[in-house]
């Protein structure tokens, strides 16, 4: 078996793998919960569609603030 048949073959499982968690995961989440889901991406999707620019920036903003949360010093 060469480099691309092992690559091929390990790439199958774990496709296989993961379609056995998302089947048992999404089989978890209540309708309701999914509807509402579904919802909220819809309305998001709606918004940035609508207001382009508005979301680039709350995108800016959001990872400014992840990112001063993150390297922000600590005072020992």
């Amino acid at each position: 078996m060469d480099r691309s048949e092992l690559i091929a073959e390990i790439k199958k499982q774990l496709q296989e793998e993961l379609k056995q968690y998302k089947s048992s995961f999404a089989d978890k989440i209540p309708d309701e919960q999914k509807k509402q889901a579904k919802e909220m991406k819809d309305t998001a999707t709606a918004f940035v569609k609508e207001n382009p620019w508005a979301s680039v920036g709350m995108a800016i903003l959001a990872g400014f603030v992840i990112a001063r949360m993150i390297y922000r010093k600590k005072e020992d």
